[in-house]
């Protein structure tokens, strides 16, 4: 029992309780100054760990997107509306790195269903899904990025995981109540995490767990800590969405466990972390309102060496200090107001710049724009004008000159929870820094309470930080970047003559479908050319051509292709359909109202036309089979209702019988003669799988796939592993391909021109009052800018629904100040 009067008691008392020494604050000028005169090998250790921080902050900038939707979830049939805002940097100031966005609607089963490309200005970006009828309802995502933000991996990746739910009538069971199927009996995972990464003999230790049920939703835990001596050292309970922590102080000679209970009544036994005797341990202490107090502790058979301090926020470095090595235990006393609003990565490094210990804090300085919205009035009514001022204000209570969007829903038709709902600023501030999903991310801003600011720090201490990669950051050899900055769109490729590439070789691009241009380069002495700064929408078709002083007869045009991120979505949270069933039933009937007026018609899948006669599709067939010999035939027909990024995302349902896909190339299901990939071949010629996985479904005539040794062995021996061959419509059609040598018709993805949200004008005597007006959305207007007064106005129509409006508005100042407020207003 020895231990167990430390367990769970306050921090604060703990802090003090030993003498301490002050870590001497050194060599960064911007921060902090020196107490004392430094040792010259630990200033040039800490020069090089600021430098090679520095040197990486700059060549590996962190961009970040967040996108505000007009609202939470969607029926099939809706618009998804947005606009995407594009920071750079721990100042969150709107980045001009990057003028292209993607952003990625991606269905249930992982199912890719639109990809838009985006024209990024001024770090803003407009965008809009359309939710076809023919969909499926379920739990959809939306991704965004930046070919920059790649080299981050996808965890840098904006995700937002969406409800669609189906406007058609549920059916209704026995006893007229609508159900839903729950799992029995949830198993919950659990992690105990020590503070700082280390669990130090004989130091003041905390340690913090979170249990996560299968839903991925934190789970309610009770338990006690035991050692193996049986003696009872704490209890311990999770005090918010699986969270929690305890404190004692270990022995090397003792090991302890976990005794867990859930909320079901079963039980479980976890071994905890050994104490050691080396390292060291960290206790950070964020309860004061100006500054954060750090206590670090060396283990008894420690060797003492100097050590040094950094902290940073956003990959910049804010703060460093060193300590000399005369005490196992010192701490340091750091004011608040040297970092930005954010979180705070304290990092521990030996003398020689090893890192060794990490701990994250929270730095809350209330300092976002103040957005002040005026309406005229105080009561309201259905169809009124409604005329709204906005004052954007800085922390200085200065005009702030910025870019906002604004959506006004009717919150009795579409209800919020205000906790679980992402937004500007837990986003930019809080999750895109962290790993895996935080529950209930608004909790930590909205309530601005001891506990919540206690939950905050639990989360500090149980999610880890997204960017932490010290060995590569401190390497002297900076690994090359695979994803550059896209400024505008570009066209490139590769000029070959027998599969070796062709320098100086005149390229010509034209188009009449951009406006009826054509311009001309020259290959470099690798062959390589691109036609830089180029501006076209989706849909834009080209003709690629190349000649060298002896004609074309002999060059092949390879056409470069970025494929896009592998699509990987673990949407564990399911938000039900009949959570919000007002919402369907609402949609349902606005839905009808518009098909009674005969406007705003949506997408429906219709019934599968069945062409009996194919031989129409396969006339211009080059198969040496003969034209229909194979596995499977598919027509245009067939592939109509096809859509993916690239053609293998697009086939991988229609063929999965017969083919399979590994990062974009196809492989035979059925055993093949030789192992390997399968030849593909289009018009008769074959080509690479990048060329493959760039043709248009549209542009495909027909697609013959043969497995059977009978049907590839006409192919041998490049075909032995199975043959796809592909005859694409004319040239006059949509078309990717090489219909003559040197010549290729080529349909890049372009620009996605964001359509315009509709709201009806009733001052207009055109617009249709007898239609019911029975909008979820009010207002969508993802434009709004305010002037060098920092004032914007805007104006839009109720509908006809009653209720409680809301109004939210976000966005981001010129010097990167985020803001957002939510305004109610009652209809009567």
């Amino acid at each position: 029992m020895a231990s167990a009067w430390l367990c769970n008691t306050n921090p604060l008392t703990l802090f003090f309780m030993k003498k301490t020494l002050s870590l001497l604050l050194v060599v960064l000028p911007f921060f902090v100054f020196s107490q004392e005169k430094n040792n010259d090998s630990t200033e040039k250790v800490i020069a090089e760990i600021s430098s090679k921080l520095s040197a990486f902050s700059t060549e590996h900038a962190v961009e970040k997107a967040y996108l505000h939707f007009d609202k939470p979830y969607y029926a099939l049939g809706d618009t998804i509306y947005f606009k995407a805002y594009l920071t750079i940097g721990p100042e969150h100031k709107l980045s001009a790195l990057s003028g292209i966005l993607y952003a990625d609607l991606i269905g249930p089963g992982n199912k890719l269903v639109t990809s838009l490309k985006l024209p990024v200005i001024s770090g803003a970006a407009i965008g809009d899904f359309t939710l076809a009828d023919s969909l499926k309802a379920g739990n959809y995502t939306v991704r965004a990025y930046t070919q920059w933000m790649r080299n981050e991996g996808d965890g840098s990746f904006f995700r937002r995981t969406l409800t669609v739910g189906s406007t058609e009538a549920p059916r209704i069971p026995e006893g007229g109540k609508i159900f839903t199927a729950f799992p029995q009996k949830n198993k919950v995972d659990i992690q105990f995490l020590p503070e700082g990464g280390n669990l130090i003999a004989g130091a003041y230790s905390k340690i913090a767990f979170k249990a996560i049920g299968t839903d991925g939703l934190g789970a309610e835990v009770t338990g006690t800590v035991t050692d193996d001596q049986q003696n009872e050292v704490c209890t311990f309970a999770s005090v918010h969405l699986g969270m929690g922590a305890f404190t004692f102080v270990p022995r090397a000679e003792r090991s302890y466990q976990a005794n867990v209970t859930y909320a079901d009544g079963s039980t479980l036994v976890i071994p905890l972390p050994k104490a050691d005797n080396n390292g060291y341990a960290i206790n950070l202490n964020n309860g004061d309102a100006d500054s954060i107090r750090l206590r670090i502790t060396a283990g008894y058979n420690t060797k003492r060496e100097k050590l040094i301090l950094i902290a940073r926020v956003g990959g910049k470095v804010y703060y460093a200090a060193e300590k000399y090595p005369n005490n196992m235990l010192f701490s340091v006393v750091i004011p608040k107001k040297i970092f930005p609003t954010g979180i705070v990565q304290f990092t521990l490094f030996s003398g020689k710049g090893e890192p060794l210990n990490e701990r994250l804090a929270f730095i809350e300085h209330k300092d976002e724009l103040t957005l002040n919205l005026k309406l005229p009035e105080k009561k309201f009514k259905t169809r009124q004008k409604m005329y709204v001022d906005l004052a954007a204000l800085n922390k200085f209570s200065r005009p702030a000159t910025g870019s906002f969007s604004v959506a006004v829903t009717n919150e009795t038709v579409v209800p919020v929870d205000s906790l679980k709902e992402n937004n500007i600023l837990s986003d930019l501030l809080l999750t895109t820094e962290l790993k895996g999903t935080v529950e209930q991310p608004d909790y930590y801003f909205e309530n601005n309470t001891d506990k919540s600011w206690s939950d905050l720090d639990l989360l500090m201490l149980t999610q880890g930080y997204r960017h932490f990669r010290w060995k590569e950051i401190l390497s002297d050899v900076t690994p090359a970047l695979a994803y550059q900055p896209e400024k505008t769109l570009e066209i490139s490729g590769t000029v070959l003559k027998h599969k070796k590439p062709v320098a100086g070789a005149k390229v010509t691009l034209f188009s009449n479908t951009a406006g009826a241009f054509i311009i001309d380069t020259t290959s470099d002495i690798n062959g390589r050319f691109v036609f830089k700064n180029l501006i076209f929408s989706d849909s834009t078709r080209f003709i690629v051509q190349s000649k060298v002083p002896r004609g074309q007869y002999a060059l092949t045009l390879q056409m470069d292709t970025i494929l896009p991120p592998a699509v990987n979505i673990d949407a564990k949270k399911s938000v039900k359909q009949a959570d919000a069933p007002g919402y369907f039933i609402n949609q349902r009937q606005f839905f009808n109202e518009q098909k009674k007026y005969g406007i705003n018609q949506h997408t429906v899948l219709l019934k599968e036309v069945i062409v009996r006669d194919k031989s129409y599709f396969l006339k211009r067939s080059k198969n040496l089979n003969g034209p229909g010999s194979g596995d499977l035939i598919l027509t245009a027909d067939d592939l109509k209702d096809v859509f993916g990024v690239t053609l293998s995302s697009a086939l991988i349902n229609k063929v999965a019988m017969f083919v399979g896909f590994r990062n974009g190339i196809p492989y035979s299901k059925i055993r093949p003669l030789v192992e390997g990939p399968m030849l593909v071949v289009v018009n008769g010629n074959p080509v690479d799988y990048d060329i493959f996985n760039n043709i248009d479904p549209e542009s495909i005539q027909s697609m013959e796939i043969m497995v059977s040794s009978n049907f590839a062995t006409m192919y041998a021996p490049r075909g032995a592993s199975g043959v796809i061959e592909i005859t694409t419509k004319r040239a006059s059609d949509y078309t990717y391909e090489r219909y003559a040598p040197g010549v290729v018709t080529y349909k890049p993805k372009g620009f996605y021109k964001a359509r315009e949200f509709y709201s009806p004008q009733y001052d207009d005597p055109h617009t249709n009052t007898r239609m019911a007006d029975l909008r979820s959305t009010i207002y969508w207007n993802p434009n709004v800018i305010t002037d060098k007064d920092g004032k914007a106005s805007f104006s839009y129509f109720n509908a006809d629904g009653k209720g409680t409006y809301r109004v939210v508005v976000e966005g981001i100042d010129a010097d990167g100040n985020i803001g957002r407020q939510v305004y109610h207003y009652r209809v009567k």
